[in-house]
């Protein structure tokens, strides 16, 4: 639901409720229940003093609010001694963005604005602003604004709420503006902090002169935090702790000239909050760590596992398949490659090569990327009788069948689109679709975008797009589907179509996990063993399903969540260094002879049909160690005689997340043998390690051991 409600008697709106559960901590979280403020503590209550200064302390945190504007003046970590203070003219606590005619950058800042009263205890406070506030040209606003703050370990939390009952939209709203963050980077170390998001981004040195670093989720990255700091010192953790799935910022601003010029931490919330309506924004949260930003991610991992769940590879036959086939077996011109009755006969070529999954695409109305979403099998490939025969052949030989869907994109030539579907669109301000494009394969002009057929995005909020779906995917279960992949699930960053029950800000994002969820609950109640896979580097999927494409997206999320896979496609017939970098990185294959259109019995793919076979058939015997382990980094951890890293050679280290053993794989992607020796992992010098290679017999060896590997080959080295 909307992350506002309505005033003056209007209908209410509250946030959605949390999704159910899968695996992981149970353990009650400190953060989950920071905004019940004030229970049970001893409590003091007052008005606004100039002068006066509100310090909040529970022995490992500090905060300092100025006690005449409610501005923050200091965030100290007490343990680790960092220290985050500005200047009480450069404090600052919430900025408003309340465009008007003449100035759509018309702020209300918060610093200007007197702080009417405040309760708090000990650990927590709650300032009030009453309005009316009054913004930078001197106009007054009536909205009410109330900021709470609370400790809970080494951390501090902010959250806003504001009643709007002005004449405006609250566009934007920012806070809590912590500050000192240059200052503290100079005095913690030799070298500067660094910002480091979870994502594809670079990090970002804390330096002057520093500009501004925004960090857009979702959409843009994978996570709600980021961390500053190194393993070298005392870390700390800026997260949105949001269980709303809502587009936003966590934003780093300097502000000030020359060096007097200080850093803050903002989050940036967009909720276009109309006349009527309350805003509560999600919490913000500062928590000082010991280690680096794998260390901050640990803290964002306990909340998220604890709000949302976690699927792992023991509840998703998806993520313990390390290859599987894709084959499109209709195209978006109409191309025809296999019909619906040809199926089994995909499965066996798989199966032939050891490989039990089998994902088929281009399988309904229209072909692959068109006639979305009648997702319904095309005529000119056969019925839903012909596909659940076809299903239960594949089941009688042990291949799982899921089908390649989207739950965003419409295509604009069909009677559905024209009559519904053009209402639900994913919206610019102006009343246009932000998005119009379309993919091309199969032939010449197509490819050049000649004769591709067009599609836009839309909004799966909308009752019309979500139940539309949902009557096609528990079909697919009723007759026996094993899932779907849904592609393209990259939502736009806000929807301006008033058509829509949710604010622009939550209307893409809140709609696509609440599909999501109900997708899983009704095919599941219909087929248990019904799962889904993404493409998409959102984490909120990850409770939902444990692969995702592609590879890169979310790769150094793996070290937070080393549940989750990536996947990367393998399109060519020779491409036995692809195949070696899914084992070394952790990947799943997609196996997609020739760009999706034959299958592995094509002739020109029997060699390297035959060498994902073997090479499956490691990755099975050492799932545990390399394919569900943790990935270990640092220097050390495998040992070798001879210098290993060059072109063509590359190590990587797993160990099992169930019994702590460690592995590696190592590949050789040059046209001569390699010869390396293997002495022993950190810390162990003797023993026997499993040693697993293509086309040869597993062997237990005591160490040190000789690894002679061929070219365009790899082995698998496992402790016992």
């Amino acid at each position: 639901m909307a992350n506002y409600r309505a005033r003056n008697g209007r209908a209410q709106r509250g946030a959605a409720p949390g999704i159910p559960r899968r695996s992981g901590s149970r353990r009650a979280s400190g953060w989950a229940v920071q905004l019940a403020l004030l229970v049970g503590a001893s409590i003091a209550t007052g008005a606004a003093a100039q002068g006066d200064a509100m310090e909040l302390s529970n022995g490992r945190v500090q905060v300092t609010v100025e006690g005449e504007r409610g501005t923050i003046l200091r965030l100290r970590d007490i343990v680790g001694d960092m220290d985050l203070q500005v200047a009480p003219d450069q404090a600052e606590n919430f900025r408003l963005l309340v465009p008007v005619d003449e100035d759509k950058g018309n702020l209300i800042l918060g610093k200007d604005q007197r702080l009417d009263r405040w309760e708090r205890s000990d650990t927590e406070a709650t300032l009030h602003w009453d309005g009316p506030l009054t913004d930078a040209r001197g106009e007054a606003h009536d909205i009410d604004v109330t900021m709470h703050i609370a400790l809970v370990d080494d951390g501090a939390s902010f959250t806003l709420e504001l009643t709007n009952d002005s004449e405006g939209t609250v566009q934007e709203a920012l806070y809590p503006f912590v500050g000192g963050l240059l200052a503290a980077s100079e005095a913690s170390a030799e070298s500067p902090d660094r910002i480091t998001p979870v994502g594809m981004n670079d990090d970002k040195p804390v330096t002057r002169p520093f500009g501004q670093y925004d960090y857009g989720y979702p959409n843009n990255f994978a996570f709600q935090f980021v961390a500053r700091g190194d393993a070298a010192q005392r870390g700390l953790y800026f997260g949105c702790h949001d269980t709303v799935a809502r587009y936003k910022h966590l934003r780093f601003i300097e502000m000030g000239a020359g060096d007097a010029s200080e850093v803050y931490a903002a989050l940036v919330h967009m909720p276009f909050a109309k006349p009527g309506q309350v805003f509560a924004g999600a919490p913000a949260v500062f928590q000082f760590h010991a280690g680096d930003w794998v260390d901050a991610g640990a803290i964002y991992r306990d909340w998220f596992v604890d709000a949302f769940g976690l699927m792992t590879h023991e509840d998703d036959w998806i993520r313990r398949h390390g290859f599987y086939q894709m084959i499109m077996i209709m195209l978006p011109e109409g191309n025809v490659n296999y019909r619906i009755e040809e199926i089994p006969q995909l499965a066996r070529d798989g199966l032939k090569y050891g490989i039990t999954s089998l994902q088929i695409a281009g399988w309904q109305f229209g072909g692959h990327d068109n006639g979305y979403p009648y997702y319904e099998p095309d005529p000119r490939l056969g019925t839903w009788e012909e596909l659940e025969a076809a299903i239960r052949a594949c089941h009688e030989l042990g291949v799982r069948v899921y089908f390649f869907v989207n739950i965003h994109v419409v295509n604009l030539d069909t009677e559905w689109y024209k009559t519904e579907l053009k209402n639900y669109h994913w919206e610019s301000e102006s009343g246009d679709p932000y998005w119009i494009a379309g993919w091309g394969m199969g032939t010449l002009a197509s490819r050049m975008a000649h004769t591709v057929p067009q599609m836009a995005f839309n909004d799966a909020s909308f009752e019309g797009m979500a139940e539309g779906h949902l009557k096609y995917f528990r079909k697919l279960a009723e007759i026996g589907a094993d899932g779907i992949h849904i592609d393209k699930l990259f939502p736009g960053h806000i929807n301006m179509n008033p058509r829509s029950q949710y604010s622009p800000d939550q209307s893409v994002w809140e709609g696509t996990i609440n599909l999501i969820r109900r997708i899983d609950e009704e095919c599941r109640a219909i087929n248990p063993e019904f799962r889904m896979s993404f493409e998409c580097n959102w984490d909120r999927v990850l409770s939902y399903a444990a692969a995702t494409w592609w590879g890169g997206n979310m790769s150094r999320a793996k070290r937070i969540f080393p549940e989750l896979v990536e996947t990367v496609g393998l399109y060519e017939p020779y491409d036995y260094i692809g195949v070696n970098n899914v084992i070394l990185n952790g990947f799943v294959g997609m196996v997609a002879p020739h760009r999706f259109n034959l299958s592995m019995a094509c002739p020109t793919w029997s060699g390297l049909s035959q060498y994902v076979g073997e090479v499956n058939r490691i990755r099975e015997a050492t799932a545990d160690v390399i394919f569900y382990g943790e990935p270990l980094h640092g220097e050390g951890i495998v040992g070798f005689a001879e210098p290993v890293q060059d072109a063509s050679v590359g190590v990587r280290a797993y160990r099992s997340r169930t019994t702590g053993k460690r592995g590696f794989v190592l590949v050789n992607n040059g046209s001569e043998p390699v010869v390396r020796t293997f002495t022993g992992f950190e810390g162990q010098t003797s023993g026997r390690v499993t040693v697993h290679m293509p086309y040869a017999e597993t062997v237990s060896l005591p160490l040190p051991v000789r690894i002679e590997t061929p070219p365009e080959r790899l082995a698998v080295v496992v402790e016992e």
